[in-house]
């Protein structure tokens, strides 16, 4: 066995033997266009995932907060004033005034407008702030400063995006504290010749500190600890397991369909496959999440369900994608577009297309962003409810991926059979071309002229007229017979060793 494995090993060639350099050159060529593409790729992906969370804060101005007051005095009006100057400043969401408007004209209107997303959050001067601001002052009554202004605010939006817009609204709320409290304290000492200590002597000192502050009523909290790990995590993983593994395992066994059964049964076989690893994947990562949802949502059946067809849409539409290019792309660039599909819709769970450079908002239109919003929908009770248009976008990109893996399916299955495709997306390899200087040289040997003289006399014994056989035909025949010849020699070789 050991000198059979050394014989075996001399008929073969070293690496860099000259006949193996056709065979070099072209395992160089394939490496140098994997190094191309996959360093385009790299770059995309990353700066597509950079510039898509790059200095939000310059389309802060994108937000708007509506604003109304709904106290007459003048205490309220030059707080009034003030919050729409604060609200001015370039880091500060835009300020909409609806204080003399018939729009918005109750508290509940303003919440319910927030909460359906007609705006990313509210500014109210509460009804009574001045009078009661006034007798605090004045008298010394119990004051809560934080009965003065209500912000509102709601979470139903990208997390990010929304902890940077609250956050600038309440900078700007708290920057206006102390200069409020400057000016009602020079007005307190203007005011009928009165001097500071008798000021200080009768007002409320905690009002005459803080003579407004703000509440914040969040009208749309997310009711689950870990939001952004599910909007981020659990959507990667249902992408990756429930779309990668069933396209690569069909991608090991596929041949023999293609070869020997029906292109429709081929086509119906497929989708079954990822539609059911897909559903056994999205429902183990709904038990997941359900299981760690914390105390501050208590789910229902409906939210499971729910929740299970949420990832479900978005796992196939991954799925369906990626069967189009494992039926279209050349197996080594296959990893590339995984790449960068995962990166762009990274980018579109992480830092979402709101308040982006123009863009980035077609992030709008990738499967991560609106999954990702109707979950926020489903863990805000119904928030910011753009569930129709979440749907039909993520229908739309299964539907269309489906269509195409169907068609490309039915094209390399056709190939494959034909014979003008393998299994890798390529086509077969030209036949090699005979040596015919190899064969004039050749023709001198005792070997060659033997198997010369069998062709020949093979081809007189024929019945019926046999057709002048051509150079390639004769060499053909002749490589046949020396090869035959050699087999023959290395059996009697191996018989007298026996």
């Amino acid at each position: 066995m050991l000198r059979a494995h050394r014989e075996r090993q001399k008929k073969l060639l070293p690496l860099f033997s000259p006949e193996l350099r056709a065979t070099r050159m072209a395992f160089a060529k394939g490496i140098w266009d994997l190094f191309l593409v996959f360093t385009l790729v790299f770059w995309i992906s990353i700066c597509f995932l950079y510039g898509a969370g790059y200095d939000t804060m310059r389309h802060i101005k994108d937000s708007t907060f509506i604003f109304r007051n709904f106290d007459d005095s003048q205490t309220a009006n030059d707080l009034s004033s003030m919050i729409i100057a604060g609200f001015e400043n370039p880091n500060a969401p835009l300020l909409k005034v609806y204080t003399d408007s018939e729009k918005y004209d109750s508290v509940a209107a303003i919440k319910d407008a927030v909460w359906k997303g007609n705006a990313w959050g509210a500014v109210i001067v509460n009804d009574g702030f001045g009078k009661q601001l006034e007798q605090a002052l004045s008298e010394g009554a119990d004051y809560d400063p934080t009965s003065a202004v209500t912000l509102v605010t709601e979470e139903s939006r990208h997390y990010f995006k929304v902890i940077m817009v609250n956050k600038a609204a309440q900078t700007v709320l708290t920057a206006l504290e102390g200069p409020f409290s400057q000016q009602m304290f020079q007005r307190m000492v203007t005011a009928d010749g009165a001097n500071a200590t008798r000021v200080i002597d009768q007002a409320n000192a905690n009002a005459l500190i803080t003579p407004f502050s703000y509440a914040v009523d969040n009208v749309a909290p997310y009711h689950f600890d870990m939001s952004m790990y599910i909007l981020s995590v659990t959507l990667s993983l249902c992408m990756v397991v429930g779309s990668f593994i069933p396209s690569n395992m069909w991608k090991s066994i596929e041949e023999p369909f293609y070869k020997q059964v029906r292109i429709t049964h081929v086509i119906a076989l497929r989708a079954f496959i990822n539609i059911i690893w897909a559903a056994f994947i999205c429902i183990q990562a709904t038990g997941i999440v359900f299981a760690f949802h914390g105390p501050l949502w208590s789910p229902s059946t409906r939210d499971f369900f729910a929740m299970f067809a949420i990832f479900l849409l978005n796992t196939l539409s991954f799925t369906f994608f990626i069967d189009c290019m494992q039926n279209w792309v050349h197996p080594r660039f296959l990893l590339g577009g995984y790449f960068t599909t995962l990166f762009v819709n990274i980018a579109a769970a992480v830092f979402g297309p709101e308040l982006n450079n123009h863009f980035f908002r077609i992030l709008y239109a990738v499967p991560f962003n609106n999954s990702g919003l109707m979950l926020r929908t489903l863990l805000t009770n119904g928030s910011y409810n753009k569930l129709n248009f979440a749907i039909t976008i993520n229908v739309l990109w299964s539907l269309v991926w489906w269509l195409g893996s169907t068609f490309l399916i039915a094209r390399k299955a056709r190939r494959v059979y034909e014979g003008k495709m393998l299994m890798a997306n390529v086509p077969p390899p030209a036949a090699p071309q005979p040596a015919v200087a190899l064969e004039k040289d050749a023709a001198h040997s005792p070997t060659n002229s033997s198997a010369l003289s069998e062709y020949l006399s093979s081809a007189t014994a024929s019945s019926g007229t046999t057709p002048s056989p051509s150079e390639t035909d004769i060499s053909a025949r002749m490589r046949s017979a020396r090869a035959r010849k050699s087999n023959d020699t290395t059996s009697d070789i191996e018989i007298e060793d026996m």
